[in-house]
């Protein structure tokens, strides 16, 4: 018989889908595991980071939405109670400096 697939087609290497560049994804990947905290909640938080981030680079303000990639990162895991206000701090500064390096290499 033929048909559709039982399960949803995937992209191919070919196809043009957002994506972190690979060094900034295991940039990210380091930097969260250099927490003081280790929790799953904050794997889903990170992982939701990547991707909105992945989406981000098709915008025109990519400084705006790195921005409000962060800051959605860090509320979440502040409402959480996941990181003191200092593991925040150094979080927000070493993820905006992140962020930097990949606007500049854009």
């Amino acid at each position: 018989m033929t048909g559709p697939a039982d399960q949803p087609a995937l992209p191919t290497g070919t196809e043009d889908v957002p994506e972190v560049p690979g060094w900034a994804e295991k940039s990210v990947r380091d930097i969260f595991a250099t927490l003081p905290t280790h929790d799953t909640r904050i794997d889903q938080i990170r992982d939701a980071y990547l991707d909105c981030l992945a989406g981000a680079g098709r915008t025109q303000d990519l400084d705006m939405e790195h921005d409000r990639c962060r800051q959605r990162a860090l509320t979440a895991l502040e409402a959480d109670g996941l990181l003191a206000t200092a593991a925040l701090r150094d979080l927000d500064q070493r993820l905006a400096a992140l962020e930097a390096d990949i606007t500049a290499n854009i």
